[in-house]
């Protein structure tokens, strides 16, 4: 809730989407904000290709994709200021020490990419495949310190349900697809083929 006030206060005006995956009941705030609720937790990548995909209908050409663990407390005009920092062709990052918890995704390099690999269940290493496979697709990556947000409650979803956690099948997954984990892999078309 306190992330949802925030965004509502600094960008009144943007539209947000988010996806519900833990029947948290979220309330919305303000009429700029669109809430879906799924049957259960569709995991990472699916989550972020449903949010996307809700985007490019409505026409979207940038996506600021936050975790719901953080608030990154810019306003319209900072995100702009950001975004002027490069060009359409660039992804944009925050400092790895807070991984891919605040991105923008432009719409170009989604299409460019492809979308997230559902076959990522759960959490982890999404991140490191769509990482790899845009830099196979020559994705100029700028990490951007405004894009570090303040982490308020450090990703409980895990302690509220164990289960969610798809380490040990992802990485697996990863080392299948690449040939290697992360920043070793070894494959230049997904599983070698």
């Amino acid at each position: 809730m306190k992330a949802m006030e925030t965004y509502s206060e600094l960008m009144p005006e943007v539209t947000k989407l988010i996806l519900d995956n833990g029947h948290q009941q979220i309330p919305c705030i303000d009429d700029s904000t669109w809430i879906w609720e799924s049957k259960e937790n569709l995991g990472v990548a699916a989550s972020w290709n449903f949010l996307i995909g809700k985007a490019i209908v409505n026409d979207f050409k940038h996506f600021l994709i936050l975790n719901d663990d953080v608030i990154l407390q810019k306003d319209e005009g900072q995100i702009r200021q950001i975004l002027a920092k490069g060009s359409p062709e660039h992804f944009y990052l925050c400092r790895p020490f807070y991984n891919w918890s605040s991105f923008i995704l432009n719409r170009s390099i989604y299409e460019k990419v492809g979308p997230f690999d559902e076959g990522f269940k759960k959490a982890y290493f999404e991140d490191n495949d769509y990482m790899y496979r845009m830099r196979l697709a020559g994705v100029p990556i700028k990490y951007v310190d405004e894009l570090n947000p303040d982490v308020y409650l450090n990703s409980q979803t895990l302690e509220k349900d164990p289960t969610l956690s798809g380490y040990v099948q992802n990485r697996e997954y990863f080392l299948k697809k690449w040939g290697g984990l992360p920043e070793s892999e070894t494959f230049k078309t997904p599983f070698n083929k």
